[in-house]
């Protein structure tokens, strides 16, 4: 039965839903992906095409899978089918207790024949929301991915953005701690012109690049000696690619629901700084420690994570 459970992914957050799609379809499962209009300019030719689009969908769906609460009023709306919801990060973490959010994220999540949650800082806040809401680890394609090709010159990469759903004031003084730890020494320390709290850490001195296309900054990430993650205690995709890469990535604060072995360079907060130092002395060493793709293939694969998707598909459709 459940190969031939037919699926839509109603939106896609990370590659979170196309990732799935892509592995479904490896397995010759006849799933699909419908993306947002706000992916295609927000007009209301989009929002056309979109509606359009899910039209389409419809007969041959047995059930949705919506990316990210807020949104699944489309689930629920003229082309109702069962759905499944993965709440992303922000959704559930601020939006669901914010008063002008919380009703239509309620829906969404009380409507849900299952919820997933996609990172373990989430799991207090969404099992609040709902008790059987269940961890998916964020999928990422490791074939998708460009090889590890550090740059000649010694590189240190920050993956993330720079807002406080990355750490905030701490995720700023952690750049401050690395560019004091480098002090001296001929290393290029980049992260993207993203985010409300940029120009703070171009001012310490990293060097920003413009925001680009997602194979792009897969590129850069893929020449950087060190990742240096986000201070928020999770692994966002940004993250996970430059572990499924080989870049040697420091973690810091990791939350406990990690299982133990998480492939990176795991410190305490204050220490980014030092573990970004030590690492350069010698990345090829401590990414062939880490083994980073192994991690990724065993824990954040689509294909290890089938079995988590079809049991929950199959509670949604028995509902």
């Amino acid at each position: 039965m459940n190969k031939e459970i037919r699926v839509t992914q109603l939106f896609d957050c990370a590659d979170v839903g196309s990732n799935i799609v892509h592995e479904g379809r490896l397995q010759g499962k006849p799933w699909k992906l419908i993306q947002g209009p706000w992916t295609r300019g927000g007009t209301k030719a989009a929002y056309y095409r979109f509606l359009l689009e899910q039209a389409t969908a419809y007969p041959r769906t047995q059930l949705w899978h919506v990316n990210m609460g807020g949104r699944a009023k489309w689930a629920r709306g003229k082309f109702a089918r069962p759905y499944a919801l993965t709440l992303h990060g922000t959704d559930i973490r601020e939006n669901y207790w914010q008063e002008q959010h919380h009703a239509s994220i309620k829906a969404d999540i009380d409507g849900a024949g299952h919820v997933w949650y996609t990172t373990p800082d989430l799991r207090e806040k969404a099992e609040r929301a709902r008790s059987d809401a269940q961890y998916l680890p964020v999928p990422i394609d490791l074939e998708s991915l460009p090889k590890w090709a550090p740059a000649q010159k010694p590189r240190v990469f920050f993956t993330s953005r720079w807002d406080a759903s990355k750490g905030g004031d701490a995720w700023v003084q952690t750049a401050a701690d690395v560019v004091a730890a480098l002090a001296g020494q001929d290393v290029d320390v980049v992260a993207l012109d993203w985010g409300d709290r940029a120009a703070e850490v171009a001012a310490l001195g990293v060097t920003l690049l413009p925001k680009m296309s997602k194979p792009q900054f897969l590129q850069e990430i893929s020449r950087a000696h060190v990742a240096v993650g986000q201070v928020a205690g999770i692994l966002a995709a940004s993250e996970l690619e430059a572990i499924g890469m080989g870049v040697p990535t420091v973690f810091a604060d990791q939350d406990p629901g990690y299982p133990d072995g998480v492939a990176t360079v795991s410190v305490n907060r204050a220490d980014v700084g030092h573990a970004v130092r030590e690492t350069l002395n010698d990345p090829l060493t401590v990414s062939k420690k880490l083994a980073g793709a192994e991690y990724v293939l065993a824990n954040h694969s689509a294909k290890s994570l089938m079995p988590t998707l079809m049991a929950g598909y199959s509670k949604v459709l028995e509902k």
